[in-house]
């Protein structure tokens, strides 16, 4: 999808009438910002400004599914016979699921590193047309499931590690939704905070055990009350 285009008119509403003119949709298809709402100034005559949007057309899912499925197909079956892609929508992203009766362990590579790169050119060239739509994320043979449930028990572990030694661990840069599920993980361990940290789209989650109470706050706090 290209930039968004520019429209003036007298009204906002009128911008947006000339912009479904112009891409030949309805409102609702518009993804549209409004940069200025423009003014009739004064008498009509003094300080008139027009009102001005930015408008594009929004995504089409049936084409943007038709999209990655043609281009995971093309992509894979350089790697494996005859891939079949199904295309599934979650939450803030789009799960597109290779299947193959074929081996799927060279379409993994170690540790999922084959897809993970056929993952991100997807992504590239997905994102030449549809700059804004949203992330997607190859799976194949149930990888992205175990992979899952490993790093949620790794989690675990570096949380209790965590609490062992009193000092921070970390996760190695994790994409924003392996990092939610390390989040997501621990948030109901005690007496454990996570917090991301780092730059770009990779980041380490930083596993942080509370500091115990010291022995003074102990204490006081087996003190009995007294009524002032």
């Amino acid at each position: 999808m290209s930039e968004p285009k520019e429209f003036q008119s007298k009204s906002v509403d009128d911008a947006i009438e000339e912009a479904c003119s112009f891409f030949s949709c309805v409102r609702d298809e518009l993804e549209i910002t409004i940069v200025e709402g423009g003014s009739a100034g004064i008498f009509g005559l003094v300080g008139v400004k027009k009102a001005r949007i930015k408008a594009q057309p929004r995504v089409r899912l049936s084409e943007l599914e038709t999209m990655i499925r043609a281009v995971t197909e093309r992509i894979t079956a350089a790697i494996v016979d005859n891939p079949r892609v199904v295309v599934e929508h979650q939450s803030d992203l789009i799960k597109a699921t290779i299947k193959s009766s074929d081996d799927m362990d060279r379409l993994l590579g170690r540790d999922g590193q084959v897809l993970g790169a056929v993952e991100y050119v997807v992504n590239r060239i997905v994102a030449r047309r549809w700059p804004s739509a949203v992330r997607i994320m190859l799976d194949a043979d149930g990888f992205r499931e175990r992979q899952d449930q490993e790093l949620s028990a790794l989690a675990v572990t570096l949380a209790e590690k965590a609490k062992s030694t009193q000092s921070p661990q970390s996760t190695k840069p994790l994409p924003s939704y392996q990092r939610r599920i390390v989040h997501m993980a621990l948030q109901t361990v005690m007496d454990i905070q996570t917090k991301s940290k780092g730059d770009g789209p990779l980041k380490r989650v930083l596993i942080i055990a509370k500091a115990p109470p010291s022995q003074d706050d102990a204490k006081a706090e087996s003190l009995p009350q007294q009524d002032s």
